[in-house]
């Protein structure tokens, strides 16, 4: 995607609603330590306010009363240091507290928000990971996500800290030269809008780097995953992939260097500027100083004062700076989580159902869906995926779904799994028109050919097919023997409790065809009453086909079954075959009705038995 040009501008009302977010969202992460860390930071700023005035009035009574041996003012110096080394103690004492806190704080918050925002990005439809905008927003939420919140409250803390210390420091040099004052604000402005600068500099980088990110952490993926790993190997694609890896990062580290010269160069012309001013101005006390308008004590007190609230000023400065750049951070994280869930800090509150029950489907209100006149078009997709498609499937029929590759098969089973809401048209459940797709995935089940391997025990595997009632143990074996998968997993090192992954410790791997009957077994311990199929015996032996081919219709008897097949012999059975072409259904009927037709079902079927015939003949190489 093109680089961005830039961070808009944050309004006081977004800076302080994104405020709010980070303080809401570290408050629930752990409130009591985050009063802990706010309380030692207070309390330490306090502790600085305590030792320059102390300093400032025991240095004034010593002077009045002279430093001698046997002199008050000797003895209150000494009490004097006592307190000062106290106090000093003291606040190291509470940074070490704080700084304690602070971490345990901050690995609560960052769970707590890295959790946030993988619940959005769950809660996100499908038709949104067909969007490369949509990637970039969640790369840029991940990054937000971590510990930017945490880093803001600390940071806020910080500069209420600083805000203390200088009205503390300004109080005691207002006492000596308060016309040297606006001096010491003037000088950290230079610095202030440097900083600025490069904080929206930075950030626009940031988000012009996003998918160069991604592209990169993918060719990671390939080169240290296991399942890229035989691949990877075999075409010899590592030197390849590295090159491309370190393009990517090279283009990054290119663009940071311009943008750190660049800021280089401005920030110090900015402390040059300051310093240039500072210099002006001990040059103005040192002419008053001739003239006999300032006492010579007077004037390096005020000097020194100058250094002291110049360099506390800048520090605020540099400090809200830091919050003013982490904001635009926590802006993409809070956009990112009112665009999927509306609330990134509400916590997740899980749906609540009975158990599934081995015996019969859930849902047995069930009556039948239809899709009417339906268009669908892929997020940036240059043609529609359907158009015009109707179809229905009632209670307890078997129905079938044929056509060539690309003719929107799997498309339609997507839309009718509720995964896609349609463009055009209207889907019907049960008699009643259907506005939100999270109602159709309550009643349905799907098993797509591209199925995940969970990386799991065998029986979370199974059980992840209904994850809002407790795992029942007793259902899960009874799912595993209606997609003949029990056998295989009883035999397994620790049986249904074996992780499958070879990366984890003591664990095993399955063969395609096991893990295809794996995601059947999870389709049927979902008990749901609409079961979508799409090519469930592709990745199984010509035995273990036919002998599931021939059980699929008995095994799923009690359910509502729209199989997607290839294999024109398991679909041969079915109550109604829809034939897709281009996106549209242009046949539909029985076996025997479309064979009657002659159409496109009858030229496919023929196609794929003529090999099987007997006087089939291959083409001989010419």
């Amino acid at each position: 995607m093109p680089a961005e040009a830039g961070p808009a501008k944050v309004g006081a009302r977004e800076q302080a609603a994104c405020l709010a977010f980070a303080v809401r969202l570290v408050w629930r992460a752990d409130r009591r330590r985050l009063i802990e860390v706010v309380a030692a930071q207070l309390a330490s700023a306090l502790g600085i306010m305590a030792l320059i005035l102390l300093v400032r009035n025991v240095s004034g009574s010593v002077i009045a009363a002279g430093t001698g041996p046997g002199a008050g003012g000797g003895r209150q110096a000494i009490v004097s240091v006592v307190l000062i080394v106290a106090i000093s103690s003291l606040g190291g004492v509470l940074r070490l507290f704080s700084s304690s806190r602070n971490r345990v704080l901050a690995a609560k918050a960052d769970r707590h928000v890295i959790s946030t925002v993988l619940a959005s990005a769950t809660r996100a439809e499908l038709a949104r990971f067909e969007e490369p905008v949509f990637h970039d927003a969640l790369q840029r939420a991940v990054f937000a996500s971590r510990s930017q919140p945490t880093m803001v409250v600390t940071m806020l803390v910080a500069a209420s800290q600083a805000v203390l210390t200088v009205v503390a420091v300004g109080a005691a040099f207002a006492l000596l030269a308060w016309w040297l004052l606006p001096f010491a604000l003037l000088s950290a402005l230079p610095v202030v809008r440097a900083a600025r600068a490069e904080r929206n500099a930075g950030y626009g980088l940031h988000r012009s780097l996003a998918e160069d990110r991604r592209m990169r952490q993918y060719v990671e993926q390939l080169l240290t995953g296991r399942e890229g790993a035989k691949e990877v190997r075999a075409l010899d694609l590592g030197p390849v992939l590295r090159d491309r890896w370190d393009a990517e990062y090279r283009r990054e580290i290119d663009e940071t260097v311009s943008w750190q010269r660049g800021s280089l160069r401005t920030r110090v012309l900015a402390r040059l500027g300051a310093d240039a001013l500072i210099l002006v101005v001990i040059g103005a006390v040192w002419w008053l100083i001739g003239s006999d308008v300032v006492s010579l004590p007077t004037a390096v007190a005020a000097v020194t004062g100058l250094f002291l609230m110049t360099s506390r000023v800048q520090a605020l400065g540099a400090t809200l700076n830091g919050i003013g750049e982490a904001l635009y951070y926590l802006m993409d994280l809070r956009t990112f989580a009112a665009e999927t869930d509306g609330d990134a800090a509400a916590p997740v509150v899980p749906r609540r159902a009975s158990p599934p029950v081995p015996g019969g489907p859930a849902g047995d209100g069930f009556t039948g869906l239809t899709a009417e006149s339906v268009d669908f078009t892929y997020p940036g997709a240059p043609r529609p995926a359907l158009r015009g498609v109707g179809l229905t499937v009632r209670r307890g029929e078997f129905i079938a779904l044929v056509g060539e590759n690309g003719s929107g098969k799997t498309t339609l089973a997507k839309i009718l799994a509720g995964l896609y809401p349609p463009d055009r048209g209207r889907l019907v459940l049960d008699g009643t028109p259907v506005p939100d797709p999270a109602r159709l995935r309550e009643t349905c089940a799907p098993v797509f050919q591209d199925f995940l391997r969970y990386k799991f025990t065998a029986a979370d595997s199974i059980a992840f097919g209904r994850t809002d009632a407790p795992p029942d143990a007793a259902a899960v074996v009874a799912a595993a023997e209606r997609a003949g998968a029990h056998r295989f997993l009883e035999r397994l090192p620790r049986g249904y409790d074996t992780v499958l992954g070879k990366e984890f410790s003591d664990g095993c791997d399955l063969s395609l065809g096991q893990w295809q009957r794996l995601a059947l077994a999870r389709a049927f311990y979902r008990d749901s009453p609409f079961l979508i199929l799409d090519e469930p015996t592709a990745s199984l032996d010509p035995q273990a086909e036919a002998d599931l081919g021939d059980r699929l219709r008995a095994l799923c008897a009690d359910r509502t079954v729209l199989l997607i097949s290839h294999r024109f012999s398991a679909v041969r059975g079915a109550d109604r075959i829809y034939v897709m072409a281009d996106g549209s259904v242009v046949e539909e009927g029985s076996h025997e009705e479309l064979m009657a037709e002659n159409g496109t079902y009858a030229r496919l079927f023929r196609l794929q038995a003529l090999p099987y015939h007997d006087d089939h003949r291959p083409l001989s190489h010419r």
